[in-house]
Protein backbone atom coordinates (compact mmCIF):
# COMPACT_ATOMS: atom_id res chain seq x y z
CA UNK A 1 0.00 0.00 0.00
CA UNK A 2 1.18 3.20 -0.95
CA UNK A 3 -0.20 6.04 1.95
CA UNK A 4 0.45 9.26 3.41
CA UNK A 5 0.69 8.80 6.98
CA UNK A 6 -0.38 11.81 9.59
CA UNK A 7 2.41 13.31 11.48
CA UNK A 8 2.16 12.17 15.14
CA UNK A 9 1.96 16.45 15.71
CA UNK A 10 -0.62 16.51 13.73
CA UNK A 11 -3.06 13.86 14.75
CA UNK A 12 -6.49 15.58 15.91
CA UNK A 13 -10.47 15.00 15.15
CA UNK A 14 -11.92 18.17 13.59
CA UNK A 15 -14.95 19.41 15.88
CA UNK A 16 -16.10 22.09 12.92
CA UNK A 17 -14.44 23.15 9.92
CA UNK A 18 -14.71 27.14 8.80
CA UNK A 19 -13.19 27.04 5.61
CA UNK A 20 -11.23 30.36 4.76
CA UNK A 21 -11.56 32.73 8.00
CA UNK A 22 -10.66 36.35 7.35
CA UNK A 23 -8.44 37.85 9.88
CA UNK A 24 -10.95 41.17 10.91
CA UNK A 25 -13.38 37.94 12.02
CA UNK A 26 -10.92 36.13 14.11
CA UNK A 27 -11.31 38.29 17.44
CA UNK A 28 -15.05 37.71 17.30
CA UNK A 29 -14.41 33.76 16.51
CA UNK A 30 -12.49 33.76 19.19
CA UNK A 31 -14.74 34.82 22.11
CA UNK A 32 -17.74 32.82 20.67
CA UNK A 33 -15.67 29.86 20.74
CA UNK A 34 -14.58 30.30 24.22
CA UNK A 35 -18.14 31.20 25.28
CA UNK A 36 -18.93 27.70 23.26
CA UNK A 37 -16.91 25.32 25.83
CA UNK A 38 -16.70 27.44 28.81
CA UNK A 39 -19.99 25.51 30.33
CA UNK A 40 -18.72 21.87 29.26
CA UNK A 41 -16.67 19.67 31.47
CA UNK A 42 -13.58 18.10 30.70
CA UNK A 43 -13.92 14.47 29.53
CA UNK A 44 -12.14 11.12 28.42
CA UNK A 45 -13.24 9.67 24.56
CA UNK A 46 -12.02 6.19 24.27
CA UNK A 47 -9.79 5.61 20.82
CA UNK A 48 -10.77 2.41 19.59
CA UNK A 49 -12.17 0.14 16.09
CA UNK A 50 -10.82 0.91 12.83
CA UNK A 51 -12.50 3.48 10.46
CA UNK A 52 -12.76 3.06 7.13
CA UNK A 53 -13.67 5.69 4.16
CA UNK A 54 -15.49 5.53 1.97
CA UNK A 55 -15.56 1.49 2.55
CA UNK A 56 -14.13 -1.41 2.51
CA UNK A 57 -14.09 -1.76 -1.32
CA UNK A 58 -12.52 1.70 -1.74
CA UNK A 59 -10.50 2.49 0.53
CA UNK A 60 -8.83 6.29 0.75
CA UNK A 61 -8.80 6.88 4.59
CA UNK A 62 -8.02 4.95 7.66
CA UNK A 63 -8.10 6.19 10.51
CA UNK A 64 -9.09 5.26 14.82
CA UNK A 65 -13.16 5.97 16.02
CA UNK A 66 -13.20 8.36 18.94
CA UNK A 67 -15.98 7.32 21.01
CA UNK A 68 -18.22 8.74 23.64
CA UNK A 69 -20.48 10.04 21.73
CA UNK A 70 -22.80 11.75 23.39
CA UNK A 71 -19.84 13.95 25.07
CA UNK A 72 -18.61 14.93 21.89
CA UNK A 73 -22.06 15.07 20.15
CA UNK A 74 -22.53 17.50 22.83
CA UNK A 75 -19.24 19.48 22.49
CA UNK A 76 -19.74 19.39 18.55
CA UNK A 77 -22.95 20.83 18.66
CA UNK A 78 -22.02 23.68 21.32
CA UNK A 79 -18.77 24.63 18.77
CA UNK A 80 -21.14 24.85 15.32
CA UNK A 81 -24.28 26.64 16.86
CA UNK A 82 -21.96 29.27 18.17
CA UNK A 83 -19.47 29.64 15.16
CA UNK A 84 -20.61 27.63 12.21
CA UNK A 85 -19.22 25.42 10.16
CA UNK A 86 -19.33 21.56 8.39
CA UNK A 87 -19.30 18.88 10.66
CA UNK A 88 -19.87 15.51 11.48
CA UNK A 89 -21.23 13.75 15.08
CA UNK A 90 -19.25 10.51 14.31
CA UNK A 91 -15.53 11.63 15.15
CA UNK A 92 -12.46 9.73 13.79
CA UNK A 93 -8.55 10.93 14.14
CA UNK A 94 -7.46 10.05 10.24
CA UNK A 95 -4.05 7.91 10.52
CA UNK A 96 -3.31 8.09 6.64
CA UNK A 97 -4.38 8.47 3.67
CA UNK A 98 -4.43 5.73 0.74
CA UNK A 99 -2.88 6.75 -2.38
CA UNK A 100 -3.18 3.14 -3.84
CA UNK A 101 -3.36 -0.54 -2.93
CA UNK A 102 -0.95 -3.05 -4.18
CA UNK A 103 -1.90 -6.44 -2.01
CA UNK A 104 -6.07 -5.36 -1.88
CA UNK A 105 -6.33 -9.17 0.19
CA UNK A 106 -3.31 -8.51 2.66
CA UNK A 107 -4.73 -4.99 3.17
CA UNK A 108 -8.20 -6.74 4.00
CA UNK A 109 -6.66 -9.19 5.70
CA UNK A 110 -4.66 -6.72 7.97
CA UNK A 111 -7.78 -4.48 8.10
CA UNK A 112 -10.03 -8.04 9.58
CA UNK A 113 -7.07 -8.60 12.18
CA UNK A 114 -7.36 -5.26 13.74
CA UNK A 115 -11.07 -3.30 12.92
CA UNK A 116 -11.63 -4.05 16.70
CA UNK A 117 -8.57 -2.72 18.45
CA UNK A 118 -8.60 -0.74 21.63
CA UNK A 119 -5.65 2.03 21.70
CA UNK A 120 -6.93 3.59 25.33
CA UNK A 121 -8.56 6.94 26.49
CA UNK A 122 -7.44 10.63 26.06
CA UNK A 123 -8.98 13.69 27.65
CA UNK A 124 -10.81 16.37 26.19
CA UNK A 125 -9.66 19.76 27.92
CA UNK A 126 -9.68 22.27 24.95
CA UNK A 127 -10.41 23.36 21.56
CA UNK A 128 -8.16 25.07 19.36
CA UNK A 129 -9.37 27.17 16.44
CA UNK A 130 -6.58 25.90 13.51
CA UNK A 131 -5.07 27.50 10.54
CA UNK A 132 -4.61 24.92 7.96
CA UNK A 133 -2.00 25.87 5.08
CA UNK A 134 -1.87 23.31 2.66
CA UNK A 135 1.58 22.84 0.76
CA UNK A 136 2.90 20.06 -1.60
CA UNK A 137 4.28 18.62 1.45
CA UNK A 138 1.88 18.03 3.41
CA UNK A 139 -0.81 20.48 5.69
CA UNK A 140 1.06 22.72 8.12
CA UNK A 141 -1.22 23.54 11.65
CA UNK A 142 -1.22 27.02 13.16
CA UNK A 143 -2.92 27.24 16.82
CA UNK A 144 -4.36 30.79 16.31
CA UNK A 145 -6.47 30.25 19.54
CA UNK A 146 -7.20 27.73 22.48
CA UNK A 147 -10.26 27.69 24.47
CA UNK A 148 -10.51 25.37 27.49
CA UNK A 149 -13.59 23.49 28.78
CA UNK A 150 -13.94 23.28 32.74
Amino acid sequence: MKAKFVETDNLHFTVTFLGEVYNEKLPDLKNKLDRSVENIDKFSVKIEELKIIPNENYIRVIGIKVKDSEKIANLIKNVADSIGGKYYLEQKITLCRVKKIFEKEQLQKFIDKNKDVKIGKFQVNSVSLVKSELTRLGPIYKNVHKSYLK
